[in-house]
C-alpha cells in the first residue's frame, strides 16, 4: 500500500480484539514475528510491516528521519482501519518509533512492550553508526555481518531453522536502504521520554544479548515510572526469533484486551 509517499509491505490480522503494532529491528522485516503474530492475531488485531527500506517496501535512496518513520506508520494504520489506542510491541531501536509516537499522541497508545530497546544515541556515538552504515553501502550485507548480526544473533541461540531464515533474509537487505537505517538511529534520540511514559510499559532483556547487556536494560527500565522488567533466559537481541514462545507468553500476560 502506498502511504505517506512511499510503498509498504504489510500485513493485518485478526479480527477482533485491541490494536497491536509490531515494529521490527533495524535490518529485520515483518517476518522477524512470524512465530509471535498469528498466536497474537487470535486475541488482537495485528499489524506488521515493513517499515521504509526495509523487506518488500520501497527501497528509498535519501535519508529518511524517525518522525517520518513515525509518519508512515501513522498513514498507514489509517489507511489499512487500525483504530488507536494501540499497543506497541519493538525491538531494539524501533523503539525511538513508539516513543515519538507517545509524545505526538499520549491518549492514542495503550502499552508499550519494549525489548531489548535503543531508545536513543547520543551523539557522541553518531560518527560510529555513519561509519558502519558507510561500510554496508560500500562492501554490502556480507561484509556487515561481523560487525552487525554476528554479535546480536549467535547461530546456537534458538532453533537453527530459525536463523538460517533470519540469516537469508538479513543478507536479502538492501545495502543502501540498511545504511539509511543507521543514519537514522545515528540521529534519533528519544531518551527525555522515558520518565514521562504513563501507560503501561513493559521491558524485555535477553541474558546472551551482547549488543545492549541487560543490565543495562534493566537500569534503563528503572527510568520508567512503573515498568515491569522481564529478563528472557534463552533469548539474546533478537528475541521474537530466538525465543518466540517466551516472549509470547509474557505478551499474552501483559497486553491489554
Amino acid at each position: 500500500m502506498d502511504a505517506n509517499g512511499v510503498s509498504l509491505h504489510y500485513e493485518l490480522a485478526g479480527k477482533n480484539g485491541a490494536s497491536v503494532v509490531l515494529l521490527h529491528e533495524l535490518g529485520g522485516t515483518l517476518h522477524s514475528w512470524d512465530a509471535v503474530a498469528p498466536r497474537l492475531a487470535e486475541r488482537f488485531r495485528v499489524l506488521r510491516y515493513d517499515q521504509r527500506a526495509a523487506g518488500c517496501s520501497e527501497k528509498v535512496r535519501h535519508d529518511f528521519s524517525n518522525d517520518m518513520l513515525v509518519d508512515d506508520f501513522e498513514a498507514l494504520a489509517k489507511a489499512v482501519g487500525l483504530p488507536p489506542p494501540y499497543s506497541f510491541v519493538t525491538v531494539a531501536a524501533a523503539a525511538t518509533q513508539s516513543l515519538r509516537f507517545l509524545e505526538r499522541h499520549p491518549d492514542q497508545v495503550s502499552a508499550l512492550v519494549l525489548c531489548n530497546p535503543a531508545p536513543g544515541v547520543d551523539a557522541s556515538r553518531a560518527a560510529a553508526l555513519d561509519e558502519r552504515a558507510a561500510f554496508a553501502m560500500r562492501e554490502g550485507m556480507r561484509a556487515s555481518l561481523p560487525t552487525t548480526l554476528a554479535l546480536s544473533y549467535p547461530p546456537q541461540l534458538g532453533e537453527r531453522a530459525a536463523y538460517d531464515a533470519y540469516l537469508g533474509r538479513y543478507l536479502g537487505n538492501d545495502p543502501v536502504g540498511f545504511a539509511l537505517g543507521f543514519r537514522t538511529l545515528a540521529r534519533t534520540n528519544m531518551l527525555h521520554m522515558l520518565p514521562q511514559i504513563r501507560c503501561p510499559t513493559m521491558v524485555v532483556a535477553g541474558r546472551h544479548d551482547t549488543v545492549r547487556p541487560h543490565a543495562g536494560t534493566a537500569e534503563l527500565a528503572k527510568k520508567i515510572p512503573g515498568a515491569r522488567f522481564e529478563l528472557i533466559e534463552e533469548a539474546g537481541h533478537f528475541m521474537p526469533a530466538q525465543a518466540p514462545q517466551q516472549l509470547l507468553a509474557l505478551l499474552e500476560d501483559f497486553l491489554p484486551q
